[in-house]
């Protein structure tokens, strides 16, 4: 299993949504099927993010493993990921209500994920400051990662 879990599915969905072609109808039929295949891989997608208390949960444990937080700090990183997945819940239920697209769907978590770097960073030492960054690093390629193999029609 990767590292940071919860951040990570996360940042795979936004991978997905964010490198998602828009299926263009062809005579043989294949672009129905490439966008209920696409369909079906947002549908996974959604199911993989951090909700509620369980992914509150598993965000801050996975933070608390790699960066060793203090007891004030795990109180604090909790309050920032409580909010943080309050947001990405907000934004999957528009999504699922079809008020934002695939794509409006994806930048709009990329910046929800970006405003919570924002606010746990500094609520870090320098060591683990460092170390969060690498983290985020690992999730970007992962992130490039799976956008290569969806582009390329592998799960």
């Amino acid at each position: 299993m990767p590292v940071f879990s919860g951040g990570l599915a996360v940042a795979l969905f936004l991978g997905f949504v964010t490198g998602a072609q828009p299926a263009v109808a062809d005579p043989a039929g294949e672009a129905g099927a490439a966008k209920k295949s696409q369909s079906a891989l947002i549908e996974e997608r959604l199911s993989e993010m951090p909700s509620g208390e369980e992914g509150v949960n598993r965000i801050v444990a996975e933070l608390d493993t790699r960066l060793a937080l203090s007891s004030e700090q795990k109180k604090d990183v909790r309050e920032v990921v409580v909010g943080g997945v309050a947001g990405l819940e907000k934004l999957r239920e528009r999504y699922e209500s079809g008020e934002l697209t695939v794509m409006a769907f994806g930048v709009q978590v990329q910046m929800q994920l970006q405003k919570l770097a924002v606010l746990i960073e500094p609520l870090l030492d320098p060591e683990q400051e460092a170390e969060y960054k690498v983290m985020r690093q690992e999730q970007r390629r992962e992130m490039m990662r799976a956008m290569q193999q969806q582009r390329k029609g592998s799960p």
